[in-house]
């Protein structure tokens, strides 16, 4: 992979993650109300597709990308 594709890579996940942060702060108000289980429900269908989407991907081609990434260096960093 070249360093063009690295860094397309790396923009399209700090778009995303932009996003995704924007979110939350819009759900965080909302779990005080009553709309708190509408809010759980969504972030629960949202993280449900994203690793549904991971695990076809990873069916599909072969390669297991969550079994590559170590989530010690994630939570404990």
């Amino acid at each position: 992979m070249n360093p063009e594709s690295l860094s397309d890579i790396r923009s399209k996940m700090s778009q995303a993650l932009s996003l995704i942060k924007e979110a939350l702060d819009s759900s965080l108000p909302l779990l005080q109300s009553e709309h708190k289980q509408g809010v759980v429900a969504l972030w629960e269908a949202f993280l449900r597709e994203c690793l549904s989407y991971i695990k076809q991907k990873s069916k599909e081609t072969g390669s297991n990308l969550l079994g590559y990434v170590s989530f010690n260096r994630i939570w404990f960093r």
